[in-house]
């Protein structure tokens, strides 16, 4: 059984480091340091954005085990019917919770104003906002958008969470498909988390931000695509939405003549909300390697017909 990873150096080297530090030492090898013979005996491909070319090289393959919790790099490959792939689950959430309660937290006290006055020199005390007061949205009922859900939970006055099923979690007013339009009417705050299917893409535009209240904030740490990003910009140049924190984007990067980049209210980010670490990684691939040998299903598995 051969077991290869495809990616940069550092991303080889720090997954040997961290298996090695929870005893697992059998060989890993590197793609790209890897011959047609052994790339031929590659059983299981751990990586990120993987390439068809290095698909079709593995006659073998049975199981790609990906790096992050997206998986729209995987739909448009063409993979043999063997072919299992599953994604990084159940890391991801603290980290995006804490980086979307950032963003709520610096649109409602005005952080960007402090960071100005401070660098004027200007002693201008204002009134800020009170999160207390926010009725919040997270669109995507995975695990990723619970775990935001329950943070948000004690700090504001209503949170809704927004699923293909109404999600059921204590606490949190869950909405459906079908009432996708409830859902929105009287956000305050919108923090999105899906991913990007043919179904999501573009899910999100006018008519749902214009069913928010005015002057809202939109915060995305999801997918990009699924937001359209000209009804955005609208909506931010009408007042519909105060401002915005983009952590992702349709195109990434960002084009540099983006007008994102300069749109009064919007925070740009290069899509580090949910990084990948490699304990994490780790900890889910070993756990998988485990099951693989048993038979038994693995850790979050892949629905290629639904995209996530």
């Amino acid at each position: 059984m051969t077991i290869a990873v495809y990616g940069d150096r550092k991303l080889h080297q720090g997954l040997v480091e961290a298996l090695a530090a929870r005893g697992f030492t059998e060989p890993v090898g590197w793609v790209e340091e890897m011959g047609p013979e052994q790339r031929a005996q590659v059983e299981i491909l751990f990586g990120w954005r993987i390439p068809q070319s290095v698909v079709d090289a593995c006659p073998r393959l049975a199981w790609i085990q990906g790096a992050g919790a997206g998986v729209d790099w995987v739909l448009p490959l063409k993979l043999p019917p063997q072919v299992v792939v599953t994604r990084i689950v159940d890391q991801f959430g603290p980290d995006m919770g804490e980086f979307a309660l950032m963003a709520a937290l610096a649109w409602v006290k005005e952080y960007p104003r402090i960071l100005k006055q401070q660098a004027d020199r200007q002693w201008t005390p204002y009134l800020v906002g009170q999160l207390a007061t926010k009725v919040v949205g997270v669109l995507g009922a995975g695990s990723i958008g619970r775990h935001i859900a329950e943070m948000f939970r004690p700090l504001v006055r209503e949170v809704r969470a927004l699923g293909r099923r109404p999600p059921e979690i204590p606490g949190i007013q869950g909405f459906g498909a079908a009432d996708a339009l409830h859902f929105y009417h009287g956000l305050d705050i919108l923090v999105m988390v899906l991913p990007h299917t043919p179904d999501t893409y573009h899910l999100v535009g006018g008519e749902e931000i214009g069913r928010m209240n005015r002057g809202g904030y939109l915060i995305n740490v999801g997918r990009g695509a699924v937001l359209n990003e000209s009804a955005l910009i609208a909506a931010v140049q009408s007042g519909q939405l105060s401002g915005a924190c983009l952590d992702v984007h349709e195109t990434e990067p960002l084009p540099s003549d983006s007008p994102l980049w300069t749109l009064p209210g919007v925070t740009v980010s290069p899509h580090i909300s949910g990084p990948s670490r490699r304990t994490g990684m780790a900890a889910v691939f070993l756990e998988n390697l485990s099951r693989y040998r048993q038979g038994l299903p693995l850790v979050g598995q892949v629905d290629l017909a639904r995209g996530y």
